[in-house]
C-alpha cells in the first residue's frame, strides 16, 4: 500500500539513526539531506519532485544513513517494504526508479571515496594542512544556470538559460532505458557524443565543478579533459564563477556555459 504524506517547510520527515523500512518519492515540494558530524549538522543535497529517498533502509534494515527535512511544503508517496518486493514483479516501474536512484548514489559514494583517498595523500604529504579538499560541506543554496554556445546546444535545454538549483545535477543522454537517470536529458544522434550517464555538476566550498559518469567520450571543462577513455575521473572545477562545458570531444555540439549566480 502507498500513503501520501504532507510535511510543512522545516519539518522532518526522517531522522539519522532511527530504524525504518519505507522508502518515499517527493510528489511535490523540496527536502533537504542531511548529517549530524561533531555536533554540527552537514547539509549533502537537495531532493526535488520524483526523486526517491530512505530507500536504503527499507532494503537493508538498517538505521537510516541520514537527516530528510522538508523545505517547503512537501507532498511524499511512502512505499512499504513488502510492498516494494512485491512490485518487483507486479510493478516493474516504482521499482525501477528506486533502484536507479541506488544505483547511481552507489557510482557518487565511489568518486566520494576516490577524492576521500586523493585527499588524505596530500593532507599526509603536508602535515597539519587543513582538509580543504574534503568533499562534504556544508553549502547554503546555490544557483547555477547552463546556457548554449550554439544553437543545438540551446535546443537540448528545457529553456536557455535553464536554472540548476539542485546538487548534484546529472547529465546524460536521452534514453528509453529505464535504468538511466537524469536531471538533464540530452537528445543527441549518431555518431553518439552523449553517453546515458554522462557527467554531473557539483557544488564543493562555493566552487562549480564537473564529475564524470562513465561517459564514453567524456567532456571538456574549461579547456581541460574530463573523464573518458584517458581523462580523470574528477572532479574538476570550473576556473571562477563561470566556464565552458563540452560534452563529448572537441568535435561535439553540445557546448555549455556555467554560471554561478
Amino acid at each position: 500500500m502507498i500513503t501520501l504524506h504532507k510535511f510543512e517547510p522545516g519539518e522532518v520527515i526522517l531522522e539519522e539513526n532511527e530504524p525504518g523500512e519505507t522508502a518515499f518519492v517527493i510528489e511535490q515540494g523540496r527536502v533537504e539531506v542531511s548529517k549530524e558530524l561533531d555536533g554540527k549538522k552537514i547539509h549533502l543535497a537537495y531532493l526535488v519532485a520524483d526523486e526517491a529517498f530512505g530507500e536504503m533502509s527499507m532494503i537493508d534494515d538498517k538505521p537510516r544513513s541520514a537527516t530528510v527535512t522538508a523545505v517547503e511544503k512537501t507532498l511524499v508517496r511512502e512505499i512499504q517494504r513488502d510492498d516494494f518486493l512485491k512490485s518487483l514483479q507486479t510493478d516493474p516501474e516504482v521499482s525501477i526508479n528506486i533502484l536507479r536512484v541506488l544505483f547511481e548514489r552507489l557510482r557518487e559514494c565511489h568518486v566520494k571515496i576516490l577524492q576521500l583517498e586523493q585527499a588524505g595523500s596530500r593532507h599526509a604529504a603536508t602535515p597539519g594542512a587543513p582538509p580543504t579538499d574534503t568533499p562534504v560541506s556544508s553549502e547554503k543554496e546555490v544557483v547555477v544556470s547552463i546556457e548554449g554556445l550554439n544553437n543545438i546546444a540551446s535546443q537540448s535545454l528545457p529553456e536557455d538559460p535553464y536554472f540548476i538549483r539542485k546538487f548534484p545535477f546529472l547529465i546524460g543522454r536521452k534514453s528509453r532505458d529505464p535504468l538511466s537517470y537524469n536531471d538533464l536529458r540530452i537528445p543527441d544522434s549518431v555518431p553518439l557524443q552523449v553517453s546515458r550517464h554522462h557527467a554531473e555538476l557539483i557544488i564543493d566550498q562555493g566552487r562549480i565543478g564537473a564529475l564524470d559518469r562513465g561517459s564514453h567520450l567524456g567532456s571538456i571543462v574549461d579547456g581541460q579533459q574530463l573523464g573518458g577513455e584517458k581523462g580523470d575521473p574528477g572532479p574538476l572545477f570550473f576556473k571562477g564563477s563561470e566556464g565552458t562545458l563540452v560534452l563529448g570531444n572537441t568535435k561535439s555540439p553540445f557546448k555549455f556555459k556555467i554560471k554561478k549566480l
